[in-house]
């Protein structure tokens, strides 16, 4: 990874209060997580992540953490790294709000996943000292000659931690349906915002289309001198001079007015169109340019 976004992306965890260890090569990451396995490992997929990430999730010692791959590709590489093990894939560059959150969801998912783990050690320590249990209440009951009894709740115990092994896997497989949910829906909030970017760089440069055309200019100014011309006409009309045509007057101001009036309405319009359709941030320059 190159330096400066190695920089930018230590500065981003840790300001989310993320304790952050990097590696000089793909062998320190290596050794790192065989001698003291992260939570979350980042991996770069410059060359020879791939084959990292396919060694550190085929070694039973690391298989269980938690690996985010950072790609420059497109959907087929994305696709390629999550079928090789990868639990998560982000594009770069990245938006650091995308970023914190696709780490959090995997803290979490890390979280579930070593209580889980904690559960089961304790099931089967308990089975073992339940089996002990059971093993020493034997002698005793074989002692009293009373096997049948120590029998029937050997399998009374055997059921009940069957049965808490049960419902610690079907907790563990309804979480994992909602984590799927979630990371599909997190998928479907993405491509609705590159979306909305798209349409926001179109709206950008129609907008400098517009304030570059030089006949959106001149609007302005004919607006002014038409209301100049409104006016000079109606004083001319309330206070006509002896050699002045009153007839020509009217037709000279209903022409002016109507030229107005088709200005003021394009205008209108214009700014309908803007509301209705292209609700935006850039939309403030769209409207300076059609005034």
């Amino acid at each position: 990874m190159q330096p400066q976004r190695r920089e930018l992306l230590q500065n981003i965890l840790q300001s989310a209060s993320y304790k952050v260890r990097f590696s000089a090569s793909l062998e320190d990451a290596l050794r790192m997580v065989r001698d003291e396995p992260p939570d979350l490992l980042l991996l770069s997929d410059e060359p020879n992540g791939a084959n990292a990430l396919a060694h550190i999730k085929e070694s039973p010692a690391t298989s269980m953490v938690r690996v985010m791959l950072l790609t420059t590709g497109g959907a087929a590489e994305r696709a390629q790294a999550l079928q090789m093990g990868a639990d998560d894939v982000l594009t770069v560059p990245w938006e650091d709000e995308e970023l914190l959150a696709r780490v959090r969801a995997q803290m979490r998912q890390k979280r579930a996943m070593n209580e889980l783990d904690r559960k089961v050690r304790n099931a089967e320590e308990s089975y073992q000292v339940a089996q002990t249990a059971f093993q020493a209440l034997a002698v005793t009951e074989k002692m009293t000659r009373d096997a049948f009894s120590l029998e029937r709740i050997l399998k009374t115990g055997v059921g009940v931690l069957l049965g808490l092994a049960l419902v610690i896997a079907a907790i563990f497989f309804l979480y994992s349906r909602k984590a799927d949910k979630e990371t599909k829906r997190a998928y479907s909030v993405i491509r609705q915002l590159e979306g909305s970017f798209k349409n926001e760089e179109q709206l950008l440069a129609s907008a400098r289309r517009l304030r570059e055309d030089p006949a959106n200019t001149d609007v302005l100014q004919q607006k002014e001198q038409l209301k100049q011309q409104t006016e000079a006409l109606r004083q001319k009309l309330s206070a006509p001079d002896s050699g002045s045509d009153v007839t020509e007057l009217r037709h000279q101001l209903q022409d002016t007015t109507n030229r107005l009036s088709k200005l003021e309405g394009s205008s209108q319009a214009a700014e309908a169109v803007i509301r209705d359709f292209a609700p935006s941030v850039c939309l403030l320059h769209i409207s300076v340019a059609f005034n």
